[in-house]
């Protein structure tokens, strides 16, 4: 006789083994262990950050519980309370402290608890006092906010400069720079080229340049000669200082004073000289009486036998040449 079960039972078995599979999976994604010892602990926090409930409750890297609910304190205005459930084996000091920290980059959060020193431990339904740790995103956001104050500066910066040099640079200045440029390109030309010219002239400046070794190795070499010539030179400066020039410049000064009398006399007609220099008459008669006595003393000359008469024989000697004129006085 085989064993049969009627249609509704089978159905509402179904119904049951639905129900439970729904609160073992709902406790398991809460993190609450279905047959499992637990204790419920409330922390108190000002905000809660993104916490939500079924997050993780860790303790030393280890999940110890998850967070059961979250609520409005009703006691303290103001405070958010949330429930935690934690397994009974795990042993909390009273002193414990609970945070509220990022798991990842992603802002994932969970409750961190920091064990105490105290020997006493929390009990069921025991409250704790709660804070907020800075997550790594706020703690990345935090050190960003200057960085991004300073590149938002810089730009602007950057923006107003850009700004300057495009009214700078209008089409006048680009056309001063281009020729500027140009000119730059020109004189590196020709720089290139003097400093061809200057490579090609290498052997006549090495020649130069020992030449002007030779010199400065002979001008050492004549380093006492030099030094010498220079020392008469300066005994014979110091000798020429040394002269009585004001003595002689007194001994010439009477002569010339004698001088300077004599030419004002001869200027003023005293005197002999003043009457010859001065007398047209007095000079044309003395002019004349000079070439007189110069054609005198010619005819003397060249017919001595007209003026000197010697007769050894007692014969009279004829004139052997014709008288011929005198020079003129003029010459």
């Amino acid at each position: 006789m085989s064993f049969h079960i009627p249609k509704e039972i089978r159905i509402a078995l179904l119904g049951i083994a639905a129900i439970l599979a729904f609160v073992f999976g709902y406790n398991y994604l809460k993190g609450s262990g279905v047959f499992s010892s637990t204790r419920q602990i409330y922390i108190e926090f000002d905000h809660v950050q993104g916490l939500t409930p079924a997050s993780y409750v860790q303790m030393q890297g280890f999940n110890v519980g998850s967070v059961k609910d979250i609520e409005l304190s009703k006691v303290h205005p103001g405070k958010v309370l949330v429930t935690l459930s934690v397994e009974k084996s795990i042993a909390i000091p009273d002193d414990s402290k609970a945070s509220i920290v990022s798991l990842d980059l992603l802002g994932t959060k969970a409750i961190q608890l920091s064990p105490g020193k105290s020997a006493n431990l929390i009990k069921d339904k025991e409250t704790m006092i709660g804070s907020v740790e800075v997550g790594m995103i706020d703690q990345l956001g935090a050190a960003a906010t200057p960085a991004i104050e300073t590149a938002k500066n810089t730009m602007a910066s950057l923006d107003k400069t850009i700004q300057q040099i495009n009214e700078i640079l209008d089409e006048e200045t680009q056309r001063n720079l281009k020729s500027t440029v140009s000119n730059l390109n020109q004189s590196m030309i020709s720089f290139n080229q003097f400093a061809n010219e200057l490579n090609g002239q290498r052997q006549k400046i090495s020649s130069l340049i020992e030449n002007l070794n030779a010199f400065a190795t002979n001008l050492n070499k004549n380093n006492n000669t030099i030094t010498r010539v220079l020392q008469n030179a300066e005994t014979t400066t110091g000798n020429l200082s040394k002269l009585d020039l004001e003595s002689t410049i007194n001994e010439l000064k009477s002569p010339l004073e004698g001088m300077q009398t004599t030419l004002n006399k001869i200027n003023n007609g005293n005197g002999s000289l003043a009457l010859l220099m001065n007398d047209n008459k007095l000079y044309k008669n003395l002019k004349n009486t000079l070439a007189t006595a110069n054609n005198l003393l010619y005819d003397i000359n060249a017919r001595p036998s007209r003026y000197i008469h010697v007769n050894v024989f007692g014969k009279k000697i004829k004139n052997e040449c014709p008288p011929q004129p005198a020079p003129n006085a003029n010459d």
